[in-house]
């Protein structure tokens, strides 16, 4: 389809609003009948004008603005996270650490354990070449453990004690 230029849309549209004068009324009218193209962009404009039509806007209630402006003081809801459940996560997490901390101190991870991949009948079977065996330092891992559960415990404590604190107190001014 051929298009139509951007002045001659714009007259099409302030056509079916009714904001054109009687001469461009009667010029635009001719202007239809002597093109198709104008007359089939036309019957698409009246059908979506009479489609926007046809929908209603929607309007808040009356007294949409007295509520929000009466709730804007109002704190903000406060996250899931209880305090005492985040002081029993705590808990929890230094007791794990604690306890990890002592069994590594007391030499229990101190053993270096090797893998040897072909001992299996699994990897013979399917690979033929050989498989790897690799080392696993229990000492190592742990430590790993440790820092990653000392890292969470400190997020947790950050997250769910220190914010909220420190955000009651700037808000009380003190």
């Amino acid at each position: 389809m051929k298009k139509i230029s951007t002045e001659l849309e714009e007259k099409l549209l302030d056509y079916l609003d009714g904001n054109l004068s009687d001469a461009e009324v009667r010029k635009l009218e001719e202007a239809l009948q002597q093109s198709d193209i104008l007359q089939a962009r036309f019957e698409e404009l009246r059908k979506l004008d009479q489609t926007l039509v046809a929908f209603s806007i929607e309007q808040p209630s009356r007294n949409f603005t007295d509520r929000v402006m009466l709730h804007l003081h109002q704190r903000p809801a406060s996250s899931s996270w209880s305090i005492r459940n985040a002081i029993f996560l705590l808990a929890g997490i230094l007791v794990a650490v604690g306890a990890a901390a002592w069994l590594a101190s007391a030499g229990i991870f101190d053993s270096t354990t090797t893998i040897n991949l072909q001992q299996s009948d699994l990897p013979q079977t399917f690979i033929p070449e050989g498989t790897p065996s690799f080392t696993v330092d229990g000492k190592r891992i742990v430590n790993i453990i440790i820092m990653l559960n000392i890292v969470l415990a400190w997020i947790v404590l950050d997250r769910t004690i220190l914010r909220p604190y420190f955000h009651r107190r700037m808000e009380s001014g003190t």
